[in-house]
């Protein structure tokens, strides 16, 4: 299998592939399998970067999955309002939770970021020889980290 592109976001992993299909009578909708395959696509690539595990994969197809489902039922008038309100709010706990595990992570990730950057302009600063220059830097650099709230 060839490396997957960064962009796509988290990889196709294909031990899943049975759980990424669609039920048999939304397949025969081209364009809703049209959609199903961007909203993965999409999902993916706003995880991009992140640590998925496999009920995180699973969270992302059933987001599309569900999504699609909702338009195949409106598209057919199969809704009473209740159904259609019911499906509104499961589908947006689903969102809730998929946008929860994303920010958790991209908290993560921002950490770990800045602590690298701080540690690599602390070996920096070490590395300048001159004091009164080594001072300047460490207070600009304190000054910029403080104004940008770090």
């Amino acid at each position: 299998m060839a490396d997957p592109n960064p962009l796509d976001g988290a990889p196709v992993d294909h031990d899943l592939d049975r759980a990424f299909r669609l039920p048999s009578y939304i397949r025969e909708d081209q364009e809703l399998v049209e959609l199903y395959n961007t909203l993965v696509h999409r999902l993916r690539r706003e995880a991009s970067g992140l640590p998925m595990n496999t009920l995180q994969m699973i969270l992302i197809e059933r987001q599309a999955s569900f999504y699609v489902q909702i338009k195949y039922k409106e598209d057919h008038q199969n809704f009473s309002p209740n159904q259609q309100k019911e499906f509104n709010v499961y589908w947006l706990d689903l969102t809730k939770e998929f946008n929860r595990l994303l920010s958790q992570s991209e908290d993560k990730i921002r950490e770990a970021l800045l602590g690298e950057i701080a540690a690599m302009t602390q070996d920096v600063a070490a590395g300048i020889e001159d004091d009164a220059i080594r001072r300047k830097v460490r207070l600009a650099l304190s000054e910029g980290f403080a104004n940008i709230g770090l």
